[in-house]
């Protein structure tokens, strides 16, 4: 065996046993809009979202599938910092569990906690993948 042969038969076999772990990863670069996303088992999807909780308004979601794990970060400053109107972000995070069959909607709200009415809303529909086509296709 050459070393050439060698060394593309070592990094084949470290690429098979990465792939077992391998968690897929996605970014939205425009997530306040309504949108339909075909998702993997395991994937994880990340954006931000601009807030101003030293006004009182905040991203809230809904979400009613347990296999569709949603968490928010909110980040930037408070009313308690002086910094009234200046805005933050709030980091969204949501993974899809092993268990997924889909499909599900997210519903982001962004409004003060004392109002029922939001002042915007989008909402994320996710379709699970199977193959080369989404479940809904």
């Amino acid at each position: 065996m050459s070393v050439r042969s060698a060394v593309l038969s070592a990094l084949s076999a470290a690429f098979l046993f990465a792939g077992c772990n391998m968690v897929w990863r996605r970014i939205l670069p425009d997530p306040e809009r309504n949108q339909v996303i075909r998702v993997e088992k395991g994937e994880r999807i990340y954006f931000d979202l601009e807030e101003n909780g030293t006004t009182g308004y905040r991203w809230d979601f809904t979400c009613t599938d347990p296999d569709v794990e949603v968490t928010i970060d909110h980040c930037g400053p408070s009313a308690e910092d002086g910094l009234v109107g200046k805005p933050g972000r709030a980091e969204v995070r949501i993974r899809i569990h092993r268990g997924y069959d889909g499909p599900s909607d997210v519903c982001f709200r962004y409004k003060r906690s004392w109002e029922k009415e939001p002042a915007k809303q989008f909402t994320i529909s996710l379709y699970r993948c199977t193959g080369d086509w989404a479940f809904w296709e």
